[in-house]
């Protein structure tokens, strides 16, 4: 007899994300032979239909003030309005979420009877899937409860102490009352069961992913094409890059290398010798980006150490599966670096090793000046599909279902 599956999530198609296309897979690779899949997400007006083949369900933020979400690409000044908004939303109000926190508990317990739910799957951030999670498994003891965490909650950087306090309430009771655990690597996996005393709850690593068939393609541009996609949050930026790229120019003046960055909102200063060798491209749809990427010769990939552990980045998985050469600037010790350097995918350094950084540089231009061909461990990218990451959420279905 098939299971039923509830996946309670703020983040699902068409909202924009790296948590979006999580949650989705989770949806879309379940397996259809042995698992019945429904979604309870945020949307403009309460409606239940089926969307590509799957029981959505979405329910209103009914409040007054509300975060405002990412549907569609929008322009620079727009997007930082947002930004700005939903910061002042999240820091005046004690739950953004809390009016679809009340319309979910007063929906989904007709929903889980009706349809004879057995298992929920819930995932932060925000906290407000949790929420809303935790009420149903008290409501409702004999349902088995996953809780996806795509990212730290009490042990996160630059919460304010009533934040870090309201948190590790929360993930107090999650350790108490969920059956399963998950997160996004294993050093994250680790801290999570290092904050709890539940012997009995289940911890799982199921990483993000890629969402397409790898194509292996031995072409080169007749310019050394470096690219990168997306956008620089918090301390993340191109300016050591752009550094040792420079020294490396001033050093090999005939040179043939052009850096695009795709789709980057925040500003930086390229300097007076490289304008003609950058361009800053505006964003593109998400098959275009995976185009581009496999059209590269080298795909630049930037995170600043910063303490923290477990950190892959969304882009990392489809830079692997791009096969194209990853340039990246990344904790040599963390997760990340470890797997490029497995999978053969790349140079690794330390963003702030600028001297180091042209080094690679040196290597990754002859690599393609000589155009050798690289022997990417395909077998290990391979396992980072959407599809094979998801069979763990399967094993891990079936072992809180039948443990207990």
């Amino acid at each position: 007899m098939k299971k039923n599956i509830l996946i309670i999530s703020i983040y699902y198609p068409p909202i924009q994300s790296v948590a979006s296309n999580r949650i989705y897979s989770f949806a879309k690779y379940l397996d259809k032979e042995k698992y019945n899949i429904f979604v309870h997400t945020l949307g403009d007006n309460n409606s239940l239909k089926k969307e590509n083949g799957i029981v959505v369900q979405r329910v209103k933020n009914s409040i007054l003030f509300k975060p405002l979400l990412f549907e569609k690409r929008t322009n620079r000044f727009i997007h930082y309005s947002k930004v700005i908004y939903n910061k002042f939303v999240k820091y005046l109000f004690e739950d953004e979420y809390r009016g679809w926190i009340s319309e979910s508990l007063k929906e989904l317990p007709k929903f889980i009877k009706g349809n004879k739910i057995d298992v929920i799957v819930s995932s932060y951030a925000p906290t407000a899937p949790h929420s809303v999670a935790l009420e149903l498994k008290k409501e409702f003891s004999h349902l088995k409860w996953i809780a996806d965490m795509r990212d730290e909650m009490s042990q996160g950087l630059g919460l304010s102490p009533k934040l870090r306090k309201k948190y590790r309430e929360l993930e107090n009771e999650i350790f108490t009352y969920a059956d399963a655990l998950t997160s996004v690597s294993k050093p994250l996996v680790d801290e999570f069961k290092s904050l709890s005393s539940n012997q009995n709850i289940i911890f799982c690593e199921i990483r993000n992913g890629y969402d397409f068939e790898l194509e292996e393609r031995e072409s080169y541009n007749d310019i050394f094409t470096i690219t990168y996609v997306g956008n620089f949050y918090g301390e993340r930026n191109p300016n050591n890059f752009l550094k040792a790229l420079h020294n490396f120019m001033q050093q090999n003046t005939k040179s043939k290398i052009f850096v695009q960055f795709i789709g980057v909102k925040t500003h930086f200063e390229i300097p007076e010798l490289l304008k003609d060798k950058v361009d800053i491209i505006p964003p593109v749809n998400h098959s275009e980006a995976i185009e581009i990427m496999k059209k590269s010769d080298a795909l630049l990939l930037i995170h600043p150490s910063n303490g923290r552990e477990g950190v892959f980045t969304g882009k990392l998985f489809e830079y692997l599966a791009s096969l194209k050469p990853i340039i990246a600037l990344v904790d040599e010790e963390d997760v990340a670096s470890k797997l490029i350097q497995k999978a053969n995918a790349g140079y690794v350094c330390d963003n702030a090793n600028i001297e180091k950084i042209e080094m690679i540089l040196q290597e990754a231009y002859r690599e393609w000046e000589e155009k050798r061909k690289r022997e990417f461990n395909v077998d290990i990218i391979k396992k980072h599909h959407r599809k094979e990451q998801v069979k763990r959420l399967e094993d891990l279905i079936e072992e809180v279902c039948n443990e207990r």
